[in-house]
């Protein structure tokens, strides 16, 4: 039977199960390469292979002798982490998917950024510069002042953005990013230990948009508008489709169209991340080969407009032309619900009224109950502890549903083992 290869998968189970049902909706059995034992059900996996994946050589044995036992007709991640593997695994397999240059463009900001700026395009960046020690930090201050964005070339998922306000402030978040991007701490960083990007920080509104390139024809299949905290950027809300008036919405699809040429990406999903500037122009973020996290893609976008993005992704993956076909027309959004503070998350009360609110379609533990939490910049992951659907007829509607569930829901934390307090 033909059959797709996944490389890890997302965190939650409600995003795991999404991407297994939709290859299935497509006639493909899934074959999953991962290194922990899987969050899917089992009865929708033809086999899984646990392997350190962040051995590529291991791994690469490990995919090579899954694609002799399998018809591996496509091959996919769903995060940043696997990106540049797929891409490499692709080619070597004659697949669909992002050219391995491609790849490594758009897994590090850096190089994003000087691709935009090789296509001549600098006034859609902030300013910016590599920093890879303390000289070069020095210069990049200098150069581009203050406020500013210290963050990892090639971190995922808003992990380690620091906004810095003065130059007494430089030195102490230099040392906490660069211990943040230590290999032994996250073998996410294996590559490109202790590099960093200095830019402007920018004023205005977050967007991301999610579309796909079929061969090298870019589909746009929505904007999102998103809200980040004002220290460490981690997002709170999302909800799709934007707000933003056609004006604004033409110059994000311009930034998108010219992102998306100067980095050469082509079959493959994608997720641009902007702001709109007050003055209506855009700034690009950053910019991932591989589908949007945070629920955008695998639920707000198919309950918005009905458009079901996981299939679209394994049909780019396997050579097939993605249904983007719209029917429906409401808007989607997804509320994180962050922690107060640090401690053993032990649940939620409230959530009997949050399922009562209308619109609400799922609550999601992003969390284990049990999990130690600490905040950021201490953890940027765990301070997440869940989230919350919704589906109104408005981006009004559903913003004030998702506002009330985040006021109604009450995250319960415990003090670690060995103290003497007890749940708050």
């Amino acid at each position: 039977m033909p059959s797709v290869l996944f490389v890890n998968a997302r965190r939650s189970p409600l995003e795991v199960n999404a991407a297994a049902l939709a290859a299935h909706r497509l006639g493909f059995e899934v074959v999953l390469l991962a290194d922990r034992e899987p969050l899917f059900a089992s009865e929708l996996l033809a086999e899984t292979r646990v392997v350190d994946t962040f051995d590529a050589p291991a791994t690469r044995t490990a995919a090579l002798d899954l694609a002799r036992r399998h018809d591996i007709q496509g091959v996919l991640t769903w995060g940043d982490r696997d990106v540049e593997f797929v891409a490499a695994l692709a080619a070597e397999l004659g697949l669909p998917g992002l050219p391995t240059d491609a790849a490594r463009t758009v897994r590090n900001k850096y190089l994003t950024r000087e691709a935009l700026a090789a296509a001549g395009r600098p006034d859609l960046m902030p300013g910016y510069a590599r920093v890879h020690d303390e000289a070069s930090l020095r210069s990049a201050a200098e150069r581009l002042g203050y406020p500013a964005i210290l963050k990892p070339t090639s971190a995922s998922g808003s992990r380690g953005i620091h906004r810095v306000d003065s130059a007494a402030g430089l030195t102490d978040e230099y040392g906490l990013l660069r211990s943040f991007t230590r290999p032994e701490r996250d073998p996410i960083f294996r590559a490109r230990p202790g590099e960093l990007i200095y830019e402007e920080f920018l004023d205005g509104s977050e967007h991301s948009v999610e579309g796909l390139v079929v061969g090298d024809r870019l589909r746009i299949v929505g904007i999102t508008d998103k809200w980040v905290t004002p220290d460490y950027s981690i997002e709170y809300l999302q909800v799709h489709p934007t707000a933003l008036d056609p004006v604004r919405r033409q110059a994000v699809e311009e930034l998108t169209e010219v992102t998306v040429r100067a980095t050469g990406m082509r079959d493959c999903a994608f997720h641009l991340e902007c702001r709109v500037l007050p003055d209506g122009s855009t700034k690009l973020l950053e910019v991932a080969g591989r589908i949007g996290g945070g629920y955008i893609t695998s639920h707000l976008v198919p309950l918005a407009t009905g458009i079901d993005f996981y299939a679209a992704t394994v049909a780019v993956a396997t050579g097939n032309a993605p249904d983007l076909t719209p029917r429906a027309a409401f808007h989607a959004g997804s509320r994180q619900l962050i922690s107060p503070a640090s401690g053993v998350f032990s649940g939620f009360g409230g959530l009997d009224a949050v399922l009562e609110l209308p619109g609400v379609e799922h609550v999601a533990l992003d969390q284990a109950i049990g999990t130690k939490v600490a905040l950021p910049p201490t953890d940027y992951m765990s301070c997440v502890l869940g989230s919350v659907i919704a589906r109104r007829g408005s981006h009004t509607a559903v913003r004030e549903v998702l506002g009330r569930a985040a006021d109604v829901a009450d995250p319960l934390l415990a003090e670690p083992a060995g103290s003497s307090a007890g749940p708050r």
